[in-house]
């Protein structure tokens, strides 16, 4: 085998040497791509001959990461297919590590399309995962256009921008998005997801099927104002919704070219590329999702890069850090080229990232630290004391805006903002003027909302909110409630929750992998509201009835209380394992044992019943090759 595969190796080596001396009879550079399912390739020019389609290839990936192309690549023109014939510069079916710069070149040579060809697609094999970018021009095609399926309204409506800036609407309803997918290609996306950003209960992910038409829809109930993320495919939009309203939202899926243009023009310094918009919808917030209230430059202090303040600081000199800052943003959004409504909603955000700076600057400082000496291990002590923020600093940043605005609850960073100006945990001075405002009034509602979305919200609670002017606070928190109950009758039977052994949270653990003795362990602690562990989740599924299917491997899953009970329930009958819900002094106690730095984290339980943390088990591919090896 090893003989054979060499020698196909340097058959396409002299495939490459005969097709290099070939004249080149047509070649196009930098070619429009329409649409794509990655972001690793690029295709800087393309040579056609009456021998061969040579591609030069550019590839963007982490460093030291590895990329792979099949043997089995082709293009595809007009309903015919053109198997690849050689490589140079990477080798077919081997794994290609990237260099330190995370960029790389070669080339792909593919038996040769027709010269009149005006474009094609590259399938790297039919494999669900592998790259495929479509639609690439050779007609010297530049920009894109609207689809025509997009209706005229839903354009108008988008591109309408408001003479004012809409208010938050503090209201309870079902919202309906119905998603249309133009230009869908079932290779981009199978699936529509919905983060809803929401002013009470954190972010809530919704996921929707894609019917063969390119249509996903989503319904669920809204609480107030909400700042959206859709994603389908490589396709990322921040929209607001109203509550209560059906929405028809109509996504340009051949957007997902332009991101790879875009980033081929900052990386060429080629011409700019127009952009146009593909995101359009009805509703109350549909204009505030026109491109032209946007600017490619960013208005804000990128608070979590470790670098914003310097952990030297005392609480004085971060104060005025940040007051600084916010100003000379504030003075470029001011100078900008921006419409009204536009400098608002940057102006907005940026006073959003303020009050958040002063609330966590302890935090921001702390995080300076451990990223100038890669220290993360937040169970160890620090060797250094952050001089603590007081309501005094915070009244700095009080003189320049009001931090109570409920225009600011239109911002980005809906939920940040949100926690800042309502835990009880952060002081802020009288003259933020947070008494009697919607924020005050979170401060007695967020701790009930837990609660309602866990169907136990008792009247004795309830009481608590009598002195609450806006009445929108108690009709959320008996919706909510109905909701929960409503939804956890549906999962009655379907989701099971293991017993929790009733030992000390110092022999839980043992108590907790005990019935297992003599097989491997995966211990996966996350919850719900996390991303990342939803995701590590549903890449591992798939593998329990595959690769890593063995009645010797047994996956415990350990969630605690601040994973709603109803999404819990509702989540973990398509996760298959053992499911432990616990309570907070032995969640807190297992972090501590493992010093654990967050979710998803991983403990691994081998034959013997030793066990350690293994969180190099973030990486999906280490995982699945040490459980496989465990397992044999």
């Amino acid at each position: 085998m090893k003989n054979k595969m060499t020698l196909l190796a340097l058959a396409a080596t002299a495939w490459l040497a005969t097709t290099a001396n070939t004249l080149v009879i047509r070649s196009v550079e930098n070619p429009f791509i329409e649409s794509a399912n990655t972001m690793t390739l690029d295709i800087a020019k393309v040579e056609l001959s009456d021998t061969a389609t040579v591609l030069y290839t550019d590839a963007y990936f982490r460093p030291h990461y590895w990329i792979k192309i099949s043997s089995e690549s082709y293009l595809q023109a007009d309903g015919k297919k053109y198997a690849l014939k050689g490589t140079q510069g990477i080798e077919a079916d081997s794994l290609f590590w990237m260099p330190e710069t995370g960029e790389a070149s070669f080339r792909l040579s593919f038996e040769p399309l027709p010269l009149g060809t005006r474009s094609f697609d590259l399938i790297e094999s039919d494999c669900e995962d592998c790259f495929k970018l479509f639609g690439v021009d050779l007609t010297g095609k530049t920009e894109a256009t609207v689809p025509s399926d997009i209706p005229a309204e839903a354009i108008r409506m988008t591109e309408a921008i408001p003479d004012v800036m809409p208010a938050p609407q503090f209201k309870v309803g079902e919202t309906v998005v119905r998603m249309h997918l133009s230009g869908y290609r079932k290779e981009l996306a199978k699936e529509a997801d919905i983060y809803l950003n929401t002013l009470m209960n954190g972010q809530q992910p919704y996921k929707a099927a894609i019917d063969s038409m390119g249509m996903a829809e989503f319904k669920f109930w809204q609480y107030g104002p909400a700042q959206t993320l859709i994603s389908v495919g490589m396709i990322n939009k921040q929209i607001w919704l109203a509550p209560g309203e059906e929405i028809d939202l109509y996504v340009d899926m051949r957007h997902s070219g332009q991101y790879i243009l875009k980033r081929r023009t900052e990386k060429k310094q080629l011409p700019t590329f127009k952009n146009i918009p593909f995101c359009y919808f009805s509703g109350t917030y549909a204009g505030l999702s026109a491109p032209s209230l946007y600017s490619d430059k960013y208005y804000g202090m990128n608070l979590y890069t470790g670098e914003f303040a310097d952990y030297k600081m005392t609480a004085a000199e971060y104060t005025q850090h940040v007051i600084s800052s916010y100003q000379a943003l504030s003075d470029s959004i001011a100078q900008s080229k921006l419409p009204p409504i536009g400098k608002e909603l940057a102006l907005i955000n940026l006073k959003q990232e303020a009050v958040e700076a002063m609330a966590q600057g302890d935090w921001f400082r702390e995080h300076n630290y451990r990223k100038i000496h890669n220290q993360w291990e937040r169970s160890k002590p620090l060797n250094i004391k952050i001089d603590p923020l007081t309501a005094e600093n915070r009244a700095e940043l009080c003189k320049l805006f009001s931090i109570a605005d409920p225009k600011l609850l239109m911002g980005k960073d809906l939920i940040s903002y949100v926690s800042a100006v309502s835990s009880p945990d952060i002081a802020w001075p009288k003259e933020a003027g947070l008494e009697g405002t919607f924020a005050s009034e979170l401060k007695l509602v967020l701790p009930l909302t837990q609660k309602a979305s866990n169907a136990v919200l008792t009247e004795a609670d309830l009481k608590i909110l009598d002195d609450v002017q806006n009445p929108f606070w108690r009709e959320a928190l008996l919706k909510m409630q109905e909701n929960a109950q409503m939804a956890l009758k549906a999962v009655e039977g379907k989701a099971v929750i293991e017993k929790t052994p009733e030992v000390t949270p110092d022999k839980l653990f043992e108590a907790l992998i005990a019935p297992y003795k003599g097989k491997v362990i995966l211990v996966d602690f996350w919850n719900t509201w996390c991303g990342p562990c939803r995701m590590s989740i549903r890449a591992n599924e798939p593998l329990k009835e595959q690769e890593l299917k063995s009645d010797n491997l047994v996956w415990i899953y350990l969630a605690n209380e601040t994973s709603p009970l109803v999404t819990y329930k509702q989540a973990i009958p398509n996760i298959k394992g053992k499911h432990f819900r616990l309570n907070d002094e032995q969640w807190k106690y297992l972090c501590e044992q493992f010093k654990i730095d967050g979710i998803p984290s991983y403990v691994l339980v081998d034959k013997s019943g030793h066990y350690q943390l293994r969180n190099d088990f973030r990486d999906h591919e280490v995982m699945k090759k040490t459980l496989k090896e465990m397992i044999k």
